[in-house]
């Protein structure tokens, strides 16, 4: 499932960011909302580019039950008007299970990094997640590790939907910081709907040790 989202806030209303750092790791959840040079985008986003167009985009996250898949996560990327075109954006729905291998493929950014510093990789892809979409066998969601000739680490996000792709890039902090923003928004919504969780994983578990 797709929705595009456009984000608008009236200044008045929420309380001012200390500033806006697109290469910052870290996520702050008491952050209402910061100011970019595209205006003002809510919370604490980390900070994107549209593959498709070289657009900015910032990430939002959301949560809401579903009555038969239970808690959803939407993890959408907010793109503000800029270079004469109007805003817009792309999402994408995951279960609870799938969001939290979203978060455990984003964390593994710094790792696979490290490894093309350390062996002067170059020009390379390593596909390290593939999570089915929330509506089923024709939707994808999947991260990749990037490298470039200088061995400079990045990740590509791929949407794909009947055949079309969206894909997002980001480098090694700003995908810590969107793993922590999805995680904070996915454990606060089933802290609100306990019910909502599936049954705990050991496998999987052992990814958040």
């Amino acid at each position: 499932m797709i929705a595009a989202i456009v984000v608008g806030l009236a200044l008045t209303s929420v309380a001012l960011a200390d500033g806006f750092d697109p290469d910052r790791a870290s996520f702050d959840p008491e952050t209402k909302f910061v100011i970019t040079p595209y205006g003002a985008i809510l919370g604490d986003p980390a900070q994107l580019t549209d593959l498709a167009t070289g657009r900015t985009g910032f990430s939002y996250c959301t949560a809401l039950p579903d009555k038969d898949r239970g808690l959803l996560l939407m993890a959408s990327i907010v793109i503000p008007a800029q270079d004469g075109a109007e805003g817009g954006g792309h999402a994408a729905m995951m279960t609870v299970d799938q969001a939290r291998d979203f978060i455990a493929y984003l964390r593994k950014a710094p790792e696979w990094a490290k490894v093309a510093t350390d062996n002067k990789v170059g020009l390379f892809s390593k596909p390290i997640g593939d999570v089915i979409g929330a509506e089923g066998e024709a939707e994808h969601l999947s991260i990749k590790f990037v490298s470039d000739e200088q061995s400079n680490g990045a990740i590509r996000i791929e949407h794909v939907l009947g055949g079309v792709t969206k894909a997002f890039g980001l480098g090694i902090n700003p995908a810590q910081k969107f793993a922590a923003q999805v995680e904070h928004t996915l454990e606060t919504a089933l802290a609100q709907n306990p019910d909502a969780a599936p049954a705990e994983d050991a496998e999987k578990s052992k990814l958040f040790e």
